[in-house]
């Protein structure tokens, strides 16, 4: 069966999304809730695995006029500027007509004059990992030495600002952070980034515990309902990842179009390479993560497979018809469902051990919680009287997508498109 056909066969869309490059899996720090395996080791990707990366993608055909290249995993920064400088170079060179935007998600502590000249030169997208201010951030983002890190972060930050590169910011809660929404939306709105993305701390890879396993939905609604409210006040806007991404999602459902899309469930949707030049797809979480049954989810290698060959695979096909098992569980059972259309699957399978289940706490936190809160904004606006459940959520929401006479704070810049990929770091 051809990549076409079977891709229609699950749903899938006809191009990719993302391609995740692994230059290499170490990272310079050592952050408590990391859910990385091999952070210790630094070699890091050769010429060649980006080589027949870029041809592997190219002649799939799954690639229109545009390609985003996210480098990530370990600490992206920990390689030389000589590997960027070179792999550009080779990118560029094989991309012909094909607009490659090329984006990288740093911890910030290495960012010099240097690498921001790098990034001015090519256009690199950055984004800084940066869970708020300094009594927040060092709880859980150390060295190697238990020191922490917010400074080496502001440094580098001091650095993107004074050349005028934009940058966004993706912040970790965790348990402590649930106690101080107000001190976390000022720094970030004083920050400078265009956009702030809340990770909720989550149970992933070699990260087998979160402290918000034991904190109740109520705890981090509040957490989420203050921030929205000081951001919906306050003159200057700050744009924040989650409430974007349910406006996203509610402007668009209707009864044509019951759920978004969500890449991560759909085959090469996301496309990860690791290092060595290890494939997978679906979550980027998965790529290298243990597992016997689905072989560290490693599914071919670039200097030996094309996609058309991880078709055939055992456990390709495996791992494809349990995401899709579970996206239909989701789309029978959650009213949530046509919002984030069937959750992602690496949560599935590090909290429930099965990628065919429905509900997690991810889903919960980064999806649900957002959603309830941006609703119940409108209604009020509307003057819609407000009801739980939410089932019947076409003839709730559509009155909304026609967006008068409602006040919806869109200001700012603007960030990357509201995807539900949600990259951890």
């Amino acid at each position: 069966m051809g990549i076409d056909n079977q891709r229609e066969s699950l749903g899938r869309r006809d191009l990719i999304d993302l391609l995740i490059m692994q230059p290499t899996p170490f990272c310079n720090i050592n952050c408590d809730y990391c859910y990385l395996p091999d952070r210790g080791n630094r070699e890091r990707m050769p010429g060649d695995v980006i080589d027949n990366t870029i041809d592997l993608v190219l002649k799939s055909g799954l690639v229109n006029e545009h390609l985003n290249i996210v480098w990530h995993a370990g600490e992206p920064l920990a390689v030389p500027i000589a590997f960027y400088e070179d792999a550009f170079i080779r990118i560029g060179e094989k991309a012909n007509q094909i607009k490659i935007t090329h984006s990288i998600q740093t911890n910030g502590t290495i960012l010099d004059q240097r690498w921001c000249d790098l990034f001015l030169k090519n256009n690199v997208h950055v984004g800084i990992s940066l869970d708020g201010p300094a009594f927040i951030h060092d709880r859980h983002r150390k060295d190697r030495q238990g020191i922490g890190t917010h400074s080496r972060v502001m440094r580098g930050i001091e650095a993107l600002k004074s050349n005028s590169i934009p940058f966004h910011a993706i912040a970790v809660v965790t348990a402590d952070s649930l106690s101080h929404p107000d001190e976390i939306f000022d720094f970030f709105l004083n920050l400078g980034a265009y956009q702030v993305g809340f990770n909720i701390e989550e149970l992933e890879g070699t990260n087998c515990s979160s402290s918000l396993s034991d904190t109740g939905k109520d705890e981090v609604l509040a957490f989420f309902q203050r921030v929205y409210e000081l951001q919906q006040k306050t003159t200057k806007y700050l744009p924040i990842r989650e409430f974007d991404r349910a406006f996203s999602a509610i402007a668009n459902v209707s009864p044509s179009n019951s759920a978004c899309g969500n890449q991560q469930n759909e085959p090469f949707g996301i496309l990860s390479i690791d290092y060595r030049g290890n494939i997978s797809t679906f979550s980027p979480e998965l790529l290298g993560s243990p597992s016997k049954k689905y072989n560290d989810f490693v599914l071919g290698n670039v200097r030996s497979n094309d996609l058309e060959s991880l078709l055939q695979n055992p456990i390709f096909l495996s791992l494809a018809t349990e995401i899709h098992a579970g996206v239909r569980h989701c789309a029978a059972e959650c009213e949530y469902f046509a919002f984030c259309g069937g959750g992602a699957p690496a949560n599935k399978f590090y909290e429930n051990g099965d990628f065919s289940s429905v509900q997690t706490m991810y889903c919960q936190h980064s999806i649900q919680i957002p959603i309830e809160i941006v609703l119940c904004h409108l209604e009020e606006q509307l003057g819609l009287v407000k009801s739980r459940p939410r089932n019947n959520w076409v003839e709730r929401v559509m009155p909304m997508n026609v967006m008068e006479g409602i006040v919806v704070s869109r200001r700012g810049p603007g960030g990357p498109s509201s995807k539900l990929v949600q990259i951890s770091k």
